[in-house]
């Protein structure tokens, strides 16, 4: 690996609820459906998520609300 590769972060549940104002329960019902990055196991009881899986679903809201407001300004 050289310098210029990015390094994958793994975040806990806690941090993911500071950036997802979410429950645990809520977290786990969108993972299940598919709307939510997929937690990793890391062994026996420890799980987290890629920061940059749950800053790309956070921007994908984003943009999702930025070109529903351009398409309902557009009629």
């Amino acid at each position: 690996m050289d310098d210029h590769t990015p390094l994958e972060k793994f975040i806990m549940l806690p941090q993911v609820q500071k950036i997802v104002p979410y429950s645990a329960s809520h977290i786990w019902r969108l993972e299940r459906a598919g709307e939510f990055p997929q937690r990793v196991r890391l062994g026996g009881n420890r799980v987290a998520w890629l920061q940059s899986e749950v800053n790309a679903w956070v921007q994908g809201k984003v943009t999702s609300r930025s070109d529903s407001t351009q398409l309902h300004n557009s009629k």
